[in-house]
């Protein structure tokens, strides 16, 4: 025989075996034992809840020639052929497939013949929203006045697509979403009940807990999960397999990620999205797990308990030290930030780019969150929303001393007053032999120097100059706008293509210049997307923090981006063309023929 999913082999058979819809099953009881069945029902609610179970289970019970009070028997003749899909008195429809006028037609005209078998004709419509409104108003009239041996059972995710004329006319039952310790109860009845090759099946309980949040509410997608899984493990379910599974981001990453965030530490952020792409990770679901994990330790702020969300519990305790060194105003500006991304990565050609402009422009451009939001300036009153962690808790907080000394500055500290009050001068640090590990520019578009290990001594170097940053500006910069070209970033490069670095004022703001007549690009290239897109692209090249200003220059440029020969071949002398003539001939790759 072949092979039966989890989901189907324990779909419920008897009321009792439905999963937290009390509601829902209380009424379909009383209804049968009261003998008030209505002629129509509209189940709404998430996938994999019950609402085609539900309507299976009634379809039995008003069909059983040996029902129990409002229990079907499941052993008649009745039972047994809606049980394997044999009857004919029990019709199921899909509506994403038969969608259109005529097959309500049809129907229209079958609902007229009387059952073969039980008592009732029952019509189950999976998904009605799908319906067209004309597939509606032919369905509109009987759904009103049906004959006297049809029920209606209609399903559906989206209750707010069907017509008001329709649901009207029809008892409407909301089904729950499942928790998280709902569908991990159930996993576990199912588990103790499981052999593999003969052997009980063992389980770790944090796998299950990960599978149940992976089911998002949907007991049958959570069940999917768990079958794929044993398949994967055989007798022992391990939440190391689950996770590798599920594809998700390790506990060791998240927290990683976090304290990067909190320390303010650019090349780690990188790295772990870095990292995270070379696996194959998806920019969107990565986006997802951080505005989650962002959303759990912002709860933990809130005062829910550990146990509380959904997680292992180790990952759980973790969670609860590191929240302890967030504020709460910085945790919402991680879930605005990637909420953005994940909007922005779904028309990205770059969806990891997306996800590091969104993540270092907490800290970096017009946006940027102050400084005293992150940890090591959060005010005492906020720090205590949490109760201190116990003597044997793990140090959250505990940042390597590298990265706290890599961390950037805050764009817009003006001065003393927004230095946090523990930092202190580099002389004083070198004295103590604790010298920061500087950023040493980068020799690949893709990859950072890593700073040095802990504890080796590290030289004392002298801040550039901006002659020197101006230098390391332009020799980036044809590796700058061959990237944009490559990653098509055709709008960007052609606002580049006349600027040219001209000099680095104050020891971080670059200076571009243009040509006379080029009013446009420069306008276009200070707004602030595609600004922090060549901020964050020389950092990447660079690993120094440089901010974007442009003025007009006397001389007239062309040609300054050089690296990938798109300088607008075929314009000769210094004739002044029409921005978006010039942008065109980047885009197209084109050339002036001729000029009338």
């Amino acid at each position: 025989m072949s092979y039966v999913a989890l989901y189907r082999v324990w779909r419920p058979s008897r009321w009792e075996d439905v999963v937290n819809q009390k509601a829902v099953i209380r009424i379909l009881k009383n209804a049968l034992t009261s003998n008030k069945v209505s002629h129509a029902y509209l189940f709404a609610g998430p996938r994999g809840t019950g609402k085609t179970t539900v309507a299976r289970l009634l379809a039995k019970a008003v069909n059983c020639s040996e029902r129990d009070g409002a229990e079907p028997c499941n052993g008649c003749r009745s039972c047994v052929s809606i049980a394997d899909g044999s009857t004919v008195d029990v019709i199921e429809i899909d509506a994403a497939s038969n969608r259109g006028i005529d097959e309500m037609r049809s129907l229209r005209e079958a609902v007229r013949y009387v059952p073969v078998m039980g008592g009732y004709k029952v019509y189950i419509i999976d998904e009605v929203h799908m319906l067209t409104q004309e597939a509606f108003n032919a369905l509109l009239k009987t759904l009103e006045e049906p004959p006297e041996h049809v029920i209606f059972i209609m399903a559906t995710t989206a209750p707010h697509k069907i017509p008001v004329t329709i649901t009207s006319r029809c008892q409407r039952l909301d089904f729950r979403r499942l928790t998280v310790p709902d569908i991990e109860a159930q996993m576990q009845k199912i588990l103790r009940s499981t052999t593999v090759s003969g052997n009980p099946v063992t389980w770790d309980p944090g796998a299950l807990r990960l599978i149940a949040r992976a089911g998002q509410g949907s007991m049958r997608d959570a069940l999917s999960i768990l079958d794929l899984c044993l398949t994967y493990g055989g007798k022992a379910l391990t939440e190391d397999d689950v996770r590798e599974i599920l594809g998700e981001t390790s506990t060791e990453t998240m927290q990683r990620l976090f304290r990067a965030i909190a320390q303010r530490d650019i090349q780690t952020i990188l790295d772990v999205t870095r990292d995270s792409s070379d696996r194959g990770k998806d920019m969107g679901e990565l986006s997802q797990e951080i505005g989650m994990y962002a959303r759990d330790m912002l709860l933990l702020r809130s005062g829910a308990k550990p146990s509380e969300l959904g997680r292992p519990q180790d990952e759980a305790d973790g969670m609860s030290s590191l929240a302890r060194t967030f504020s709460t105003p910085l945790l919402i500006g991680v879930l605005e930030a990637v909420s953005k991304a994940a909007q922005t990565i779904k028309v990205q050609d770059d969806p990891r780019l997306a996800l590091e402009v969104a993540l270092l422009g907490l800290f970096m451009g017009d946006e940027a969150l102050p400084a005293t939001l992150f940890p090591g300036n959060i005010p005492a009153a906020a720090a205590s929303v949490l109760p201190a962690a116990g003597p044997g808790a793990p140090q959250a907080a505990g940042v390597p001393a590298v990265a706290a000394e890599r961390r950037m500055p805050d764009s817009r500290e003006k001065g003393p007053a927004e230095i946090p009050a523990q930092s202190e001068t580099p002389e004083a640090a070198a004295a103590r032999g604790e010298v920061a590990a500087p950023v040493s520019p980068a020799v690949s578009d893709r990859f950072l120097k890593e700073p040095a290990p802990a504890g080796e001594p590290v030289s004392e170097e002298k801040a550039p100059t901006d002659e020197e940053l101006s230098e390391i500006a332009k020799a980036a910069w044809p590796r700058l706008m061959e990237a944009l070209f490559k990653s098509k970033r055709v709008k960007v490069h052609a606002y580049l293509l006349q600027a040219s670095p001209s000099r680095v004022e104050g020891g971080k703001t670059l200076v571009l210049s243009y040509p006379k007549g080029y009013m446009t690009h420069m306008e276009q290239i200070m707004v602030k997307e595609n600004r922090r897109l060549v901020e964050v692209g020389l950092y990447r090249l660079t690993g120094k923090r440089f901010e974007i200003a442009v003025e007009t220059s006397d001389v007239a440029h062309r040609g300054g981006s050089g690296g990938n020969g798109h300088d607008g071949a075929g314009i000769s002398g210094d004739e002044e063309l029409h921005p978006l003539v010039r942008a065109a001939i980047t885009i197209l790759d084109g050339k002036i023929v001729s000029r009338e």
